[in-house]
């Protein structure tokens, strides 16, 4: 009898030992819950404004990633470097534009942007926006929350992302130059410059 009870306790603990496999099910399951992250690269497309005028230009990414779970973004963030900012106008404006009276990119190299979160916008019709995305930009040394709608689409193996946006108010980011918030839009006269900035995403996985 004792014999039996120790045969039974022997091929219990070796069941318990074996390891069990993991089924293509389960393997599926998991990666389903688990975030892929994707490098990305890029540029930034501007445009300021000026009293019956515009300029604009680019800004490289200098690195970043996306974050994206069954095959939909959930996260992500993207490193702006400054010093690389061009503009298609003057190179007089271009080297202005990079001093302290704008974005002091010798001081300040790069700006950054954080998703915060991200909401599908449900029943979007091909070729428009798909997602609405708010995060935390920072430029200079100050963080403000920004959002905005982006369209976001796999297509050959890569995601794209475009999107098309605008700071509305550059003070918040300490670039105060020529703002009609600290001098009166008389004494500037037509060197007054719009306090919003124009923004588009291009975007694309590597």
């Amino acid at each position: 009898m004792k014999s039996i009870i120790l045969a039974v306790a022997l091929i219990a603990s070796t069941a318990v030992a074996q390891p069990k496999k993991i089924t293509k099910k389960v393997k599926d399951a998991i990666a389903s819950q688990t975030a892929v992250k994707k490098d990305v690269e890029g540029k930034v497309l501007w445009i300021g404004y000026g009293v019956g005028k515009s300029h604009d230009g680019t800004i490289n990414i200098k690195e970043g990633q996306v974050e994206l779970k069954n095959e939909e973004l959930v996260g992500g963030h993207f490193v702006l470097d400054m010093p690389t900012l061009q503009t298609n106008d003057s190179p007089k404006l271009q080297g202005h534009l990079r001093s302290a009276d704008f974005f002091g990119v010798e001081k300040y190299k790069e700006a950054t942007f954080k998703i915060t979160s991200v909401e599908k916008i449900k029943d979007a019709k091909a070729g428009e926006p798909n997602y609405k995305i708010k995060g935390d930009l920072k430029i200079k040394d100050k963080t403000n929350p920004e959002e905005f709608k982006a369209l976001v689409i796999k297509e050959n193996e890569k995601w794209t992302a475009t999107a098309e946006t605008e700071i509305k108010d550059r003070t918040k980011y300490d670039i105060v130059y020529n703002s009609a918030q600290f001098k009166s839009v008389s004494a500037l006269g037509d060197k007054l410059i719009e306090d919003k900035i124009k923004i588009k995403l291009d975007l694309k996985t590597k």
